[in-house]
């Protein structure tokens, strides 16, 4: 039996009979808009996402070996492991700090590093001859380059003159502008002789790793044994509550663009059933030719499911050209003001899954319940017929 012919029927019937259904047609438009936007708002709200926690990672390090407290030993072992493997590193001695200059104080994090390690890329031609300050914690307490000035210990005191915090005056040597605000305006970098100077011990208390570890290496560095306890922290885990947030972000917006959706079920229900009664005496007209009963009805629901599997794949693939086109031409759109000058796209198959089969799903389960009524009212064509006779 051959089904194209009825369903050609129904899709003439539906896109250019002069007694078209327009309701049914605004429902077809709804599954391509939701499909399209849904599959526009996941690559370009993903390609922010990504870029925001790509460029954490290039300042945090996406590993870091904490000690429980400043160590003087050697570690070699967990250095041979990370260079062998040719993962970047380096060495520092981190301390909660506040910085001075004149009248002004600020708050800040000071990284002293071990220039003999390898830098990471953001500090890679800073000079560090002095200190390297966030952009906007220099702008906060007025700070220009060769300004000299403090670097106060609230936890180390001197006991000269009573318990006054200690404190190590150093120049400006170069500022820093990472694009991270917790960055910018709260971290320090220099020399890790600056920082044991100030907290007058000697060492480091953790190690920055700028790649990702596989388990193997994982593994390895967590079975050294060293004098001072440490332990591996993923980026994941340092930053926890932006992970989440992150992670909610994108159910709510789901969650919304499901709701917002069922508003095309609406149109869908109320169409198809204004649909079914239309052809009620076409559907009477291929049973007298031949065609059961049981087809008939089976078809018209399959044609509604391959319909709406045509429009949502359409919908995505339209998506998909958008996000390409913006991907490229972005940057004539985006202003100067924003980090991102091109739309960043991230797609990966859930992505593209959940804009195809949330929308479709939607028709489906609302087809379906369209498809029962008017089952239940065409059980027997023959007194269809004798009432119009």
């Amino acid at each position: 039996m051959r089904i194209w012919p009825f369903f050609s029927y129904f899709f003439k019937y539906i896109f250019f009979a002069k007694t078209r259904q327009r309701l049914l047609f605004i429902a077809v438009v709804g599954l391509f808009i939701s499909a399209f936007s849904l599959m526009v708002i996941q690559g370009i709200m993903g390609g922010l996402q990504r870029g925001l926690i790509n460029r954490s990672k290039s300042v945090h390090g996406s590993y870091l070996i904490q000690f429980d407290s400043v160590t003087n030993e050697s570690l070699d072992d967990i250095r041979d492991i990370l260079k062998k493997e040719g993962i970047p590193f380096y060495s520092e001695l981190e301390s909660e700090v506040m910085v001075k200059f004149k009248n002004y104080v600020a708050p800040a994090k000071i990284h002293g590093i071990l220039l003999s390690d390898e830098r990471p890329k953001f500090l890679a031609d800073k000079d560090f001859s002095g200190l390297v300050i966030g952009s906007e914690l220099g702008s906060k307490i007025h700070l220009q380059f060769l300004d000299d000035l403090q670097i106060i210990s609230p936890g180390v005191t001197d006991s000269l003159m009573g318990e006054v915090p200690r404190f190590v005056s150093e120049t400006l040597s170069d500022y820093l502008y990472t694009e991270l605000p917790e960055v910018d305006e709260f971290e320090v970098w220099g020399r890790v002789e600056i920082v044991q100077n100030l907290l007058r011990q000697r060492g480091i208390n953790q190690i920055r790793i700028f790649s990702p570890l596989n388990n193997e290496v994982l593994s390895n560095i967590s079975a050294i044994k060293t004098e001072t306890p440490f332990r591996v922290v993923s980026w994941e885990q340092m930053n926890g509550a932006l992970v989440w947030s992150l992670n909610l972000e994108t159910k709510v917006m789901l969650f919304l663009f499901i709701s917002m959706s069922l508003l095309v079920s609406i149109a869908i229900t109320t169409g198809l059933l204004i649909f079914y009664s239309k052809i009620r005496r076409d559907l009477m007209s291929f049973w007298i030719l031949g065609m059961p009963q049981q087809t008939l009805v089976k078809l018209c629901f399959r044609f509604i499911l391959i319909l709406s599997g045509i429009i949502c794949t359409l919908g995505a693939v339209a998506g998909f050209i958008t996000l390409r086109i913006l991907e490229v031409y972005g940057h004539d759109i985006v202003p100067d003001i924003f980090v991102e000058r091109r739309f960043p796209i991230e797609l990966n198959f859930i992505d593209i899954a959940l804009s195809l089969f949330i929308p479709f799903g939607i028709s489906v389960v609302f087809s379906y319940l369209s498809f029962l009524n008017f089952r239940k009212e065409n059980q027997n064509f023959v007194s269809i017929v004798r009432s119009v006779g």
